[in-house]
């Protein structure tokens, strides 16, 4: 099931229907109607539209001794009906007995169903693609909803207020028989239906129809909505192709999308598996959109010929059939036929022809199209089987392998896997030549992280500290040896050793072909490591004091305009990780003796304890240790346990969809049209949210589609990539070698005022900006100011800028490195 804040149409569609039933039968119950005279109080598949009725005379009085007790669902222990269409019109007839008042929610709410039937129901009838038994089930749900209305028409609470709301409405659901969404439909405010009586605590829902008109018209209003999805994801990775989009963002954003779409196909399987499944249906659904468009029926499919029995597709539909999700079933389906139990595919290239991103799709026929998709699926399925059966610790599971696996374990094609490989064609064409960046970029910044951790062991080779325990080590050698491990290409390996078993040399194919097919499996990979990377950088920076203690310093400094320029990389993890990660109460000292204060507060330590009035051998740090830094990447933290933990899917909360909402209000970059940065300024955003029409939060019970949470939850993401991407781990090295030079600069006056057992370990180096703030605020002078260490500081702070090594991280490592420039525009303080 979608999260409960996640609504789709057809999902719409049953809450109205069960709305009616709803009322219909709580408010004639309410009214003195005995709940023994509604139809069923089992929870079954229900009966067709159209069939059955309430028996009558001693079958009925058997029936009623013969009955279970009702079920309940509900958690309140009431009783759970289940409404037959067929005793929608005696229901509301005896309400009409009783003179009710009829809400307009209710026949607006009737109204849609009604409008979405039969104009769903005309567009079948007027292309001829229904029989006359299938019409006339379909005229008899319709002709009951109308009769209802008709009969509780002259007690609607407002006559006036009725018509507007029907007229409002009664197009909501007219784009169900073709691709366009219907706007008004998506962007409408919540829709209020009709509630139940008071004190009634049994829970009602309308029977479910197994018709195949039923399954038709659900089948229909979910492709829709999985279009309007798909057009969505082709806008991410659009703009990953023009440089505004991070590639682990965007593989994260459209896997959730994957994901979603896996719940919610959901409520519509079932109706198809007595229509022939999802195979035979989609059949259906594309000679339906055929026959819109003007084909004749028998075009849409032609005769199998002895080469390729299975093949009965026209090709000259396909441009028709791309949009039924016809194309990747069918592959997935083929390819379930050839991959043998346990073995590990060896796909042959070229075997079903070589896509060329250079060639231009638009100018292709149908059957070069489809050709064009079997050789990039064919492949890549080879590509997942073998990751499953031949890598056993392969660090992430997209969803596009999770339905791979579960295909080749079942024998049974899901919705999900389905709608995972057409994304995947979707994401290939959309890139077109720049299909091979996302590998070039997720190559580009393991290498750094590799590099980076051996770099951080060479540099604390002699260099330890007590509260780093050998188990961190471990921890940075595990994620250093799984970087490099990936970089060695292990589903190659497999392959290799499976063709060195039969005797065969390994094709001269190109490397790492998982990631240079699958955008997403790269980004995801990438988020795995780069999260890894971030949280290791960090428990590094805490342990050591490095970065928080030259901030401290730092802001000092400016604030006693020692400092010639501008310390650029502090100054972005300073924005980025935000005031609080290093000052308590989350403001900056502007004084002498508000620098040492601050100071021993985020050591976690006193004044006092540093002056010569101390005890011996008592320790410099409390027992409660220094603050450390926070991280404030939480859209992104929300998918640590999917993708690093391997837990499974993220359920999205109500708080989590509010919080991405929150996170994501951006605005147009000056003069650079395309490209989108998140609204800083707490006073601006407050504005821009002040404009924002007001939104019902999810936590209030607001209901989005999922296409509506896409791009804020890309944005969101998008918006934390500098925060997680940033290099802590190098940048704490630079800031302990800054410290050394503190140390050097200061010591001779530093032994002078505190005796040369000031700093016994180099280990203790952060301790050195406690000691020359100390001097400043006259603590230990007798109340006189000593600014010379601060001065001297101040040297080795200028000296290492005037290098160039102030802005190394975000100039070399993040720029020309890592390929994630950093654009810093300091604000006036």
């Amino acid at each position: 099931m979608l999260p409960s804040t996640l609504i789709n149409t057809y999902s719409q569609y049953k809450q109205d229907t069960n709305s009616v039933a709803t009322w219909l039968a709580s408010t004639a119950k309410a009214n003195g109607y005995s709940s023994d005279l509604l139809s069923s109080t089992s929870s079954g598949n229900g009966n067709k539209a159209g069939g059955g009725g309430r028996l009558k005379g001693k079958a009925r009085a058997n029936a009623k001794k013969a009955k279970a007790p009702p079920k309940t669902n509900n958690g309140g222990g009431g009783p759970n009906y289940i409404i037959k269409i067929t005793d929608f019109i005696a229901l509301a007839e005896f309400v009409a007995g009783k003179s009710p008042e009829v809400p307009v929610s209710f026949r607006s709410t009737i109204d849609r169903v009604i409008a979405a039937r039969s104009a769903f129901g005309a567009q079948l009838s007027r292309h001829g693609h229904v029989d006359e038994e299938k019409d006339k089930n379909h005229q008899y749900f319709v002709g009951v909803l109308e009769k209802v209305r008709d009969v509780l028409r002259p007690f609607v609470r407002s006559r006036h207020e009725d018509d507007a709301a029907a007229d409002e409405i009664t197009n909501r659901f007219s784009g169900l028989a073709i691709y366009e969404p219907s706007e008004e439909f998506l962007n409408a405010p919540d829709v209020e239906r009709p509630a139940k009586a008071e004190k009634d605590n049994a829970t009602y829902e309308a029977e479910t129809d197994s018709s195949f008109e039923e399954a038709i018209f659900a089948l229909t209003a979910l492709i829709n909505d999985l279009n309007r999805v798909r057009a969505h994801v082709r806008w991410i990775w659009s703009n990953f192709r023009d440089g505004y989009f991070d590639l682990a963002a965007a593989a994260i954003t459209t896997n959730t999308v994957i994901d979603l779409v896996r719940n919610m196909v959901t409520d519509v399987m079932p109706l198809l598996a007595p229509h022939g499944g999802i195979g035979r249906m989609l059949q259906q659904f594309h000679l339906m959109q055929c026959l819109i468009k003007g084909w004749k029926k028998e075009d849409v499919y032609k005769e199998p010929t002895p080469d390729n029995f299975n093949d009965n597709v026209n090709y000259e539909t396909y441009d028709i059939m791309e949009g039924t999700f016809l194309v990747p079933y069918r592959m997935v389906e083929a390819f379930l036929v050839v991959v043998q139990p346990g073995q590990i595919p060896l796909y042959k290239d070229g075997m079903f022809g070589h896509y060329d991103p250079k060639v231009n799709r638009s100018k292709l026929t149908g059957q070069q199209k489809f050709e064009q998709d079997r050789a990039l699926l064919m492949p890549y399925f080879a590509e997942l089987v073998t990751v499953i059966r031949g890598v056993a610790d392969w660090p992430v599971k997209d969803e596009f392998l999770r339905g791979i696996e579960d295909v080749i374990k079942t024998k049974e094609i899901t919705f999900g896997v389905v709608f995972a490989a057409q994304t995947f064609l979707d994401i290939t064409y959309e890139l077109g030549e720049g299909i091979d960046h996302p590998f070039q970029t997720l190559a580009k910044q393991t290498t750094v992280i590799s590099n980076d951790i051996k770099a951080h062991f060479q540099f604390h080779a002699s260099l330890k500290i007590s509260n780093w325990p050998a188990q961190n080590d471990q921890w940075l050698k595990q994620l250093q040896q799984q970087v490099d491990w990936i970089g060695k290409d292990p589903p190659r390996q497999v392959q290799a050793r499976m063709y060195q078993k039969f005797g065969m040399l390994p094709p001269d194919t190109e490397c790492h072909r998982v990631f240079r097919m699958s955008p997403v499996m790269s980004g995801l990979v990438l988020y795995n490591f780069r999260q890894r990377y971030h949280e290791v950088g960090l428990t590094v920076a805490d342990a050591w004091g490095s970065i928080q203690y030259c901030q401290h310093l730092y802001n000092a400094l400016r604030k006693e305009k020692l400092v010639k320029g501008d310390w650029a990389d502090m100054n972005v993890v300073y924005t980025i990780l935000g005031k609080e990660s290093f000052f308590i109460g989350g403001e900056a000292p502007a004084t002498v003796a508000d620098y040492f204060k601050k100071f021993c507060l985020q050591m976690g330590t006193s004044a006092a304890a540093m002056t010569g009035k101390r005890r011996k051998n008592t320790p410099l740090a409390s027992n409660a240790g220094p603050r450390g830094l926070k991280s404030v990447a939480p859209v992104l933290s929300m998918f640590k346990a999917r993708y690093v933990e391997n837990t499974g899917q993220v359920d999205l909360t109500p708080e989590h969809v509010d919080q991405i909402i929150d996170m994501s209000l951006f605005e147009e970059e000056p003069g650079q049209e395309g490209l989108f940065a998140q609204i800083e300024d707490p006073a601006k955003r407050k504005e821009k949210q002040e404009q924002k029409p007001r939104r019902k939060k999810a936590v209030e019970g607001g209901k989005m589609t999922t296409e509506q949470l896409i791009k804020p939850l890309m944005m969101a993401l998008h918006a934390e990539t500098l925060e997680f991407a940033f290099p802590y781990l190098h940048f704490h090295r630079w800031c302990w070698r800054l410290l050394r030079a503190v140390k050097e600069t200061a010591d001779g006056l530093l032994r002078q005022l505190y005796t040369p057992n000031y700093l016994e370990r180099e280990n203790q180096l952060p301790w050195v900006v406690g000691w020359i703030f100390m001097a400043a605020s006259g603590l230990e002078g007798g109340g006189v100011s000593d600014r010379r260490p601060l001065q001297l500081a101040a040297e080795a702070l200028n000296a290492m800028m005037d290098t160039g090594a102030g802005s190394f991280l975000i100039d070399k490592v993040m720029g020309d490195e890592l390929g994630i420039p950093v654009a810093f525009e300091e604000a006036d303080e």
